[in-house]
């Protein structure tokens, strides 16, 4: 079964959490939107219909709503994880690895599916070595439930990205801020997105260099500056490099550059730390 994630946000209910509920502890259920339809909130009262039927202790009914549910939607993660909790907790151990092995062929990297199935192989394997060694007590699967299928499952490499592309974002509109306070000639402002021990090769400090850039900015009586082909590249997760051509224009001077500008995230601030000219 092949994973599709657009299928994932088509069917109702797509987005997964990784808010999980274990075995005897009841939290409440999170809710459709009023915007949902109809076919949303049908899809949504099946899957409290399960969940209920497990409190209440009726796993033969929450497997049957279960299993109905996957006929309909069989992508749907959040039902084969509860599926396979339920076959656990009915001790059916090979039918919640089959499950578990079918859903992980779609997504091997969700988390709450695989924590399960590893559930399921860390017991088999006692169980073989009870055979060789000495009794022990076997650790039986617990098995995890999603409670709702409203809201995201993330896996961390997906977390981690999510990360990324919101800094690559902030990065992004702080190179706009910084053009436009270079433009408005706030020299405060400007200088502020800069490391606060910036400098450049013709000056031996930050002061130095700042007393420069304090005249280029006040010195024209006007400034217009226009970036294009701008390319944000995040280098590690605390760095990201932005690379653009800037065309500038003041009442003195003209040109067309190549830039790049590595910004490093400073207790949650991004700051400039590197700014050069590219001549390739």
């Amino acid at each position: 079964m092949k994973h599709d994630s657009t299928h994932l946000r088509k069917r109702p209910g797509a987005l997964l959490t990784t808010l999980l509920w274990t075995w005897g502890i009841i939290a409440p259920l999170t809710m459709l939107a009023e915007t949902a339809t109809a076919d949303e909130q049908a899809y949504q009262a099946r899957f409290e219909q399960a969940i209920q039927a497990s409190q209440s202790g009726d796993m033969d009914g929450a497997i049957q709503l279960l299993q109905g549910l996957l006929k309909d939607y069989p992508q749907d993660l959040a039902a084969s994880n509860n599926l396979a909790a339920a076959y656990i907790k009915q001790h059916e151990y090979d039918k919640a690895q089959q499950v578990l092995e079918s859903a992980l062929n779609a997504d091997p990297k969700i988390a709450a599916l695989r924590k399960n199935l590893n559930q399921i192989y860390a017991y088999q394997a006692q169980q073989a070595y009870q055979s060789v060694f000495k009794k022990s007590e076997v650790d039986l699967p617990q098995g995890q439930w999603i409670l709702s299928a409203g809201t995201e499952l993330k896996t961390p490499e997906q977390a981690q990205l999510a990360l990324v592309e919101n800094n690559m974002k902030r990065v992004a509109n702080r190179v706009e801020s910084w053009r436009q306070a270079w433009v408005e000639q706030e020299v405060s402002r400007y200088l502020d997105y800069y490391s606060p021990d910036y400098t450049s090769d013709n000056y031996n400090n930050h002061q130095a260099w700042a007393k420069s850039r304090d005249r280029s900015l006040t010195r024209p009586s006007y400034i217009r500056i226009q970036l294009d082909d701008v390319q944000v590249v995040p280098l590690t997760p605390q760095t990201i490099q932005v690379t653009f051509w800037q065309a500038y224009e003041s009442n003195t001077f003209k040109d067309r550059v190549r830039k790049k500008l590595v910004w490093q995230n400073q207790d949650d601030q991004w700051k400039i730390v590197q700014e050069n000219v590219l001549y390739d």
